[in-house]
């Protein structure tokens, strides 16, 4: 059995005592926050939907400007990624979406599910 551990996000500034002067939890402004502030850009239903690892894949897209294959396993949320990104790249749009015939409903339905007319 192969146990896979997820590597520690801990910040190291969040260890500074108090003494040195520093805020315990202060964040550095760079591309994560960046990141986290364009993520404020889904709707609401959208963003609270997106579990830990589908968010940094979306990060991870916007990190490379909306260029990247999603290549997740079965069920774990490519779609919904997908949405995600595709609409904080709504200014861009039309959106062209190319998928086997069998799964051209279930992504309409997704659309009109997680993005608001």
């Amino acid at each position: 059995m192969n146990i896979v551990t997820q590597p520690s996000l801990h910040n190291a500034r969040e260890d500074e005592d108090m003494s040195s002067g520093s805020v315990v939890g202060e964040q550095e402004a760079g591309p994560e926050n960046l990141q986290d502030s364009q993520l404020l850009g889904l709707p609401v239903k959208l963003r609270q939907r997106l579990m830990p690892f589908q968010r940094e894949g979306v990060e991870f897209a916007l990190a490379r400007n909306g260029r990247c294959m999603i290549a997740d396993e079965m069920g774990l949320g490519k779609t919904v990624q997908a949405i995600s990104v595709a609409y904080l790249y709504r200014k861009e749009w039309p959106l062209l979406i190319v998928v086997p015939s069998s799964l051209k409903y279930p992504w309409i339905e997704e659309m009109e599910k997680w993005i608001p007319s």
